[in-house]
C-alpha cells in the first residue's frame, strides 16, 4: 500500500518517495521563511524545449508576481535531491531553459548532503553565468537590495529552529573548528554581535554583507571586519563583556559571512520573532556532553509551559522567578514571556508604543528575574536567550549554585517562584564535604526525616540538594500568608522508591513544605536524551503543615513526541493524523488539559466530571510509605483495589487478606559475584529474570552446586517467583524444571503457607491479567529501571474464595503446570535426538 502526503505549496496529493520529505522542507522554507505566496508556486512542472514539453519536468517553480504561471515567468527554480548524490548540471540545464535569475538545489541537512547550493544569473549582463549566492532573496526583494539593511526594515524571525540547524550544519561541514563545544562558542559570539547591533542607534544595519562585497576579496574582508568590530565593542560592553574570555572571533573569514549572510535579514529582538522555538534550536548546537553525561536533560517547553501555568508567576504582585540550574534558559525565558504577556493584557488600552512596553519588560525582568548555572556554554546561551526574549539576561550569572550561593544573583528567602529542572540521570554524585555539610540532604537523616548533623554522607545526588538549596530561596509564610512556591522536576525515585533513603527524605519534605501537587510524566517526556522517568512537583512555603490537606495529583500520559524526539499528534477515528478547524495536525500532549483541571481546582476545589486528575489527602500518603507519585494513588489505573474491597460478601469472596499473612517468607537474595562453569553434574544452571519466563531458554549459564556466595539463589518446586526489576511483575510457579536450580537478585520469592493457601491457587491470583497485574503494576517504582520491593507484594491484597472454589482453581493450575512440564520434557528429547543421531 502506497502512503500519500499534501504537497505544503499545492495541496496535491503526492506519493511520498525518498525525495519528497526534502521537497516539503524546502517549500516550507520558501512559504514560512522567505514569504512567497503559496499561489506563486508549483511543482513537477514540465520543462518545454523545443518541440519536447514533457520528457523533463522541475521540482519546484517559483513564478514572479504577476501570477502567469507560464515559463518565460519563472523567477526561481528549484532541484530535489536524495542526500548523498553530488552536485551535477541538471539544475543550470533547467534554468538556463527559463528566464529564472534564481536557481536552487537542495537535497537537506543530512552528514553525507551537499546543499544547499544557490545561485543567481545576471539576465542583462551574463544569463549563463551562474554566480554562487549564499541566501535567496525574499519575496519582492532585489538582488541589489540583499544585505542593504535598515534596521527598521529587519523582519522578525519565525523558525529559529530551521535556521540555526542551516547554521550549524554548515559550520560542522565546512568551518575548520570541528569539535561541537567550539562550533557552539563561535556561533555564540556572533549571535551577540548580532544582538548588539540590534541594540546600537545607527539607521543602517552593520551586521550585514552584500553581494556585491562577496564578489571581491576585498570586499569581504570590509563585511567581516564589521563584525569583528561589533565583537570588539561586544568585549568592551559592560552588560556582556564578562561572558566572553576570547577576545576575538577563531572562525574563518567563509564562515564568519555564512552566518551573517543567514542571521542579518532578522530582528531578533522583535518582540514578534518566535521565541517558542529558541530553546529547541539552541540545542542543535549543543555537544551531547550537555545532553546527558552531565546530567542536564533540556526541558521540553510543553512542560515548562505547563509548569508556569500551574505556579501563575505574578506581574502584579512583582514576584520575582528564579532557577539556580537555569541550563539554557528556558524556564526564565518562558516565564518572562508569561509575564510580558500579562502587561501587555494590562497595557493593551494604554496605547504605549512598543518601545515603551519593551521598556517596562527589560525594568521588570532587570529586576525580577534571576537565574544560575554552572556550566559556561550554557550560561552564555541563557544571556542570549533572555536578551532576545526581553533583555533580563542581567541577573543571570556563571556560578555553582550548590557550592557557591553567596554569588548568586538571589539570597535566601527571596524568592516567590522557582522554576528548575535540576541536573538527574546520571551518577554525578556530590562528593565535596564542604558542599555537603550547607544542606540538610547532605547528612544522614533520622528515620523520621529529621536531621542527623553529626553524619556527613559520603556522596549525594545534585538534585536532592537542588531540591534542599530551593526550599532555602524560597520566601517564608508571612503575616498568615503563604511564602514562596516551586515547580520542579524530580526523578520518580524520590517520589516512590522504597528503599530507607527515599521515604526519609519525603518526610523530611513534608516538614518543610506543602505539597500543592504531583503530575508524573510519562517516560518519553525527556527522551531522546535520557528515559528516566520524572514527575512535576508544585510546592510552597506555608506554616501549616501538620494539617490534613488534599494534593493535586495527574498522571500525564503523552507531551507531545516519542521517544525519539519526534512528534505525536492525536488519531482520528480511521488511524489517520486528526486535524483542527484550520486543517493543522493536532500535537498528541495531555498537559494542557491537566492544566483546565488544575484551574477548576484552584478556583473552585473541585474537579471537572471526567477528569484526568484526582486528589490525594496528605494523611493518606503519611499511612504507608510516604509515596508522592501520582501513578501509585491514581484510581483510573487502581479501580481494581475499590473493586476487591466491595467484592467481600458477594459471590464466592469471603474475605481480604495481605499477602503477608499467607505466605511464610517473601525476600530475594543478594548480590553475589557471579562464578560461570561449564555444565556438569557438579553444576546447575543459573537462570536469568527473563530466562524463568522461557519455556525453551536459551544460553543458559551454569555455577558450581557448592558454589557458597550463590547459596540463597536456589529455588525450590511451589515458591512462586515475580520479577522485580526490567520486565516487573511477572509472575512464575517453580515446576520440577526449576527446581533445585538457582535464579537471579533480580527475582523475588514468594513462599505461600500452605496451612493458609493452596500455592497454586496464589499462582493463579498474582499470574491474572486483570488482577495480579494490576496489582503488581501498582507498586513499580524507581527513575530508570522499573522495580517492586518484597514490601509491596507482601503488602498485595488476596481475595480469598470459599475454600471449594480456591481448590477448584488451584486444581486447574496444577495439572496446566504438569502439561507444561510434559511438553518441554518432550521438546528437550527432541531436541536430543536431533544431536545424537547428527553429531
Amino acid at each position: 500500500m502506497k502512503d500519500y502526503i499534501e504537497d505544503y505549496a499545492t495541496g496535491k496529493k503526492l506519493i511520498v518517495r525518498p525525495e519528497e520529505h526534502y521537497r516539503q522542507e524546502f517549500e516550507h522554507y520558501l512559504i514560512d521563511e522567505l514569504g512567497y505566496p503559496k499561489k506563486d508556486i508549483d511543482i513537477e512542472v514540465p520543462l518545454q524545449r523545443g518541440s519536447n514539453k514533457k520528457s523533463e519536468a522541475m521540482d519546484i517553480v517559483v513564478y514572479a508576481a504577476s501570477g502567469r504561471h507560464v515559463q518565460d515567468n519563472i523567477r526561481i527554480v528549484v532541484e530535489i535531491k536524495r542526500p548523498g548524490i553530488p552536485y551535477d548540471g541538471q539544475l543550470k540545464s533547467y534554468t538556463t531553459a527559463t528566464t529564472a535569475p534564481y536557481a536552487a538545489w537542495y537535497q537537506g541537512y543530512d552528514a553525507d548532503s551537499y546543499s544547499p547550493r544557490y545561485f543567481y544569473r545576471d539576465m542583462k549582463k551574463d544569463p549563463t553565468k551562474f554566480n554562487d549566492i549564499l541566501q535567496l532573496p525574499h519575496y519582492g526583494e532585489r538582488f541589489d537590495e540583499i544585505g542593504k539593511y535598515r534596521k527598521d526594515d529587519l523582519q522578525p524571525a519565525k523558525n529559529l529552529k530551521s535556521l540555526f540547524q542551516r547554521i550549524h550544519f554548515y559550520l560542522y561541514g565546512n568551518s575548520e573548528i570541528k569539535r561541537e563545544e567550539d562550533i557552539a562558542e563561535e556561533f555564540i559570539k556572533i549571535l551577540f554581535c548580532k544582538i548588539l547591533d540590534e541594540t546600537l542607534p545607527d539607521e543602517m544595519a552593520a551586521f550585514r554583507v552584500t553581494p556585491s562585497e562577496l564578489e571581491t576579496e576585498e570586499g569581504k574582508t570590509k563585511a567581516v571586519g564589521r563584525i569583528k568590530g561589533l565583537y570588539s565593542e561586544l568585549c568592551k560592553n559592560p552588560s556582556f563583556s564578562d561572558m566572553f574570555t576570547d577576545d576575538k572571533i577563531n572562525l574563518d573569514d567563509e564562515s564568519i559571512i555564512y552566518v551573517v549572510s543567514e542571521l542579518q535579514e532578522y530582528a531578533l529582538l522583535d518582540p514578534q520573532t518566535n521565541t517558542d522555538a529558541l530553546g529547541d534550536a539552541y540545542e542543535i548546537f549543543l555537544p551531547a556532553t550537555l545532553k546527558g553525561d552531565s546530567g542536564q536533560f533540556f526541558t521540553p517547553r510543553e512542560i515548562v509551559r505547563f509548569a508556569i501555568g500551574v505556579m501563575k508567576p505574578s506581574w502584579r504582585k512583582h514576584e520575582s522567578i528564579f532557577d539556580p540550574a537555569c541550563g539554557s534558559g528556558g524556564f526564565l525565558s518562558i516565564g518572562l514571556e508569561n509575564i510580558r504577556k500579562q502587561m501587555f493584557d494590562a497595557y493593551k488600552g494604554r496605547n504605549f508604543s512598543r518601545d515603551k512596553m519593551n521598556s517596562l519588560v527589560k525594568e521588570y525582568a532587570k529586576n525580577h528575574i534571576y537565574g544560575s548555572d554552572i556550566d559556561p556554554l550554557l550560561y552564555r546561551i541563557a544571556k542570549s536567550y533572555m536578551a532576545i526574549i526581553g533583555d533580563g539576561k542581567s541577573n543571570i550569572v556563571n556560578e555553582d549554585s550548590l557550592k557557591d550561593t553567596q554569588k548568586l544573583p538571589l539570597k535566601f528567602n527571596k524568592a516567590d517562584v522557582i522554576l528548575t529542572n535540576p541536573p538527574f540521570g546520571t551518577k554525578i554524585d556530590i562528593v565535596n564535604k564542604d558542599t555537603l555539610d550547607k544542606y540538610d540532604l547532605g547528612h544522614k537523616l533520622n528515620e523520621d526525616g529529621t536531621v542527623n548533623k553529626e553524619e556527613l554522607l559520603a556522596g549525594q545526588d545534585p538534585d536532592k540538594l537542588f531540591l534542599d538549596l530551593n526550599l532555602k530561596f524560597l520566601k517564608e509564610p508571612k503575616n498568615g500568608q503563604p511564602g514562596g512556591r516551586m515547580a520542579i522536576v524530580l526523578p520518580k525515585e524520590i517520589l516512590s522508591g522504597t528503599e530507607g533513603e527515599s521515604i526519609r527524605i519525603r518526610k523530611w519534605l513534608l516538614k518543610k513544605a506543602r505539597i500543592l501537587g504531583v503530575v508524573d510524566l510519562p517516560r518519553e517526556a525527556f527522551q531522546p536524551y535520557t528515559g528516566t522517568k520524572t514527575s512535576l512537583v508544585f510546592l510552597e512555603k506555608n506554616t501549616d503543615l501538620n494539617s490534613n490537606y488534599p494534593i493535586f495529583m495527574s498522571v500525564s500520559n503523552t507531551v507531545g513526541h516519542d521517544r525519539r524526539g519526534k512528534a505525536i499528534y492525536v488519531k482520528d477515528n480511521s488511524g489517520e493524523d486528526a486535524v483542527d478547524s484550520d486543517g493543522n495536525k493536532i500535537i498528541d500532549n495531555d498537559l494542557p488539559k491537566i492544566l483546565d483541571e488544575w484551574n477548576q481546582y484552584e478556583k473552585n476545589h473541585t474537579l471537572p466530571e471526567n477528569s484526568q486528575s484526582f486528589l490525594v489527602n496528605v494523611d493518606d500518603i503519611k499511612k504507608g510509605i510516604y509515596r508522592f507519585d501520582a501513578w501509585y494513588y491514581d484510581p483510573h489505573k487502581n479501580k481494581i483495589v475499590k473493586k476487591l474491597e466491595d467484592s467481600v460478601g458477594n459471590g464466592d469472596v469471603i474475605e481480604i487478606q495481605s499477602l503477608r499473612d499467607v505466605a511464610l517468607d517473601i525476600f530475594y537474595p543478594g548480590r553475589h559475584k557471579r562464578n560461570y562453569v561449564e555444565p556438569s553434574k557438579d553444576s546447575v544452571p543459573f537462570y536469568s529474570g527473563t530466562q524463568i519466563l522461557q519455556a525453551r531458554p536459551y544460553d543458559l549459564k551454569y555455577q558450581p552446586r557448592d558454589y557458597k556466595p550463590a547459596q540463597h539463589h536456589f529455588v525450590k518446586k511451589g515458591w512462586i517467583l515475580v520479577t522485580r526489576s526490567g520486565s516487573t511483575g511477572r509472575v512464575v510457579m517453580v515446576g520440577d524444571n526449576l527446581d533445585n536450580t538457582m535464579v537471579t537478585e533480580h527475582v523475588i520469592r514468594v513462599i505461600a503457607d500452605p496451612q493458609q493457601i493452596d500455592p497454586y491457587y496464589l499462582y493463579a491470583y498474582l499470574s491474572s491479567t486483570k488482577i495480579g497485574k494490576t496489582l503488581l503494576d501498582r507498586g513499580i517504582y524507581a527513575s530508570v529501571v522499573d522495580h517492586i520491593s518484597p514490601q509491596f507484594v507482601a503488602s498485595l491484597p488476596i481475595a480469598r474464595l470459599k475454600p471449594e472454589k480456591e481448590k477448584e482453581i488451584a486444581n486447574k493450575m496444577k495439572k496446566s503446570l504438569e502439561l507444561e512440564e510434559k511438553a518441554i520434557a518432550l521438546f528437550k528429547k527432541g531436541n536430543q535426538e536431533i544431536d545424537d543421531n547428527i553429531l
